[in-house]
């Protein structure tokens, strides 16, 4: 059984990977992590084989637990995971969702919106890693809601891990700026509406284009950083 320290040291680092924190390649040291918890390095070093079995982290000899890389491939077999479940669960949640429920969705799109608006009063309309990390939470919230309210709870389990991962790893990508954020939230937006409205076909149409519009910015993402890697200065 997990212990309440490495519980707690769990939370924390989960939250901090998904938020960008931790880059895909850095080491985390279990000492610091624990004095910052006020806990000792035992649970967190227990925490960190929790993080390992979902795939977050590797352990490596002599350097303790490391932030995954993966590669292009896996990040899309991520997204294509996405693209099974989340169209159906966006259906089912159309015709499921209590008004609690999506009085919920609606909260998570509000907190979208409130850090897009502010993003957009930037002067050069880029999020910052503290925007950035705050909108990741919120984008996770409203997708895992909507899961949720399927009241399936497999396919909650199976798409925290896919969600949580794609945001680990493909934030590393891609940077946020106003005019993607806002383009999410109107993508979430379609979405809301189609649950709001108990329209299955629509909810999951929306879903479908929002999963594969960001599986397309995310490659395109990673062509170009290719393609600027190689260029000649």
């Amino acid at each position: 059984m997990t212990s309440t320290h490495a519980q707690l040291a769990y939370q924390n680092l989960r939250s901090r990977l998904i938020a960008g924190e931790f880059a895909p390649g850095s080491r985390i040291r279990y000492g610091p992590i624990g004095r910052e918890l006020g806990i000792s390095a035992t649970p967190v070093r227990e925490a960190m084989g929790l993080l390992a079995n979902e795939g977050f982290v590797e352990l490596v000899p002599q350097l303790g637990a490391v932030v995954r890389t993966i590669s292009s491939d896996e990040l899309v077999e991520l997204y294509e995971m996405r693209e099974a479940i989340e169209p159906y669960a966006a259906a089912k949640a159309a015709e499921r969702a209590s008004q609690a429920q999506i009085a919920a969705i609606e909260r998570a799109l509000g907190r979208m919106r409130t850090i897009a608006g502010k993003v957009a009063k930037i002067k050069n309309r880029q999020a910052g890693k503290r925007d950035t990390a705050d909108f990741e939470r919120a984008d996770l919230g409203f997708h895992m809601l909507i899961i949720d309210a399927t009241g399936n709870q497999t396919m909650v389990r199976s798409s925290e891990s896919s969600n949580a991962l794609v945001r680990v790893f493909a934030a590393d990508r891609h940077a946020y700026d106003a005019a993607i954020m806002e383009a999410t939230c109107d993508d979430h937006a379609s979405i809301l509406d189609g649950i709001r409205s108990k329209d299955p076909e629509r909810a999951r149409d929306a879903m479908q284009r929002h999963i594969a519009s960001g599986l397309q910015l995310t490659l395109q993402e990673i062509e170009s950083r290719e393609t600027n890697r190689w260029e000649v200065p």
